[in-house]
């Protein structure tokens, strides 16, 4: 009974993931693609937490709910508004389009269903400990020039953003 609510919990999650992923890409509004982004990362942090992966769900709520949401918000709320006549959602690359996503999605359904499940495991409590060790020791240079390049996208961004004119 309890590996069945375990389940169902797990499936109603992954439902409101994906309710929200969809959300995402059908919105017409950006500022709802965002918030609903949003509440995707939320749901994938709160998955995370579900499946036991304290770290992974911590760094999604602080790095992608909080840090990469926001940096979306702003660069939606910075640009200007098109103000021109909505496009036709539906053009001549809509059948290709469905038909290549329908065909990647049986492959990946033919690929789920060939590969066998790996032997569960146990992770140790110091695979964190071991990841921050790594980080800050052995990958410090990489780390921080990845910082530094996105600092410099985020920079960029709001120079682009504001336009020529604007201080």
């Amino acid at each position: 009974m309890n590996e069945m609510i375990s389940t169902l919990v797990f499936y109603a999650m992954a439902m409101v993931i994906l309710g929200t992923a969809l959300g995402v890409v059908m919105s017409r509004n950006l500022v709802h693609s965002a918030l609903l982004m949003t509440a995707c990362f939320i749901g994938v942090g709160m998955l995370f937490f579900y499946l036991d992966a304290d770290f992974l769900g911590a760094m999604e709520f602080m790095l992608y709910s909080g840090g990469v949401a926001i940096l979306v918000v702003m660069g939606v709320m910075l640009t200007k508004r098109h103000d021109g006549p909505p496009g036709n959602p539906f053009n001549n690359n809509t059948i290709l389009a469905l038909g290549g996503a329908g065909l990647f999605v049986l492959v990946m359904i033919g690929v789920v269903i060939s590969t066998p499940a790996p032997a569960g495991g146990y992770v140790s409590p110091d695979t964190v400990n071991e990841l921050a060790d790594m980080m800050l020791n052995k990958y410090i240079l990489p780390f921080e020039i990845a910082a530094t390049l996105l600092l410099a996208a985020l920079v960029g961004a709001i120079i682009l953003a504001k336009g020529d004119g604007e201080a």
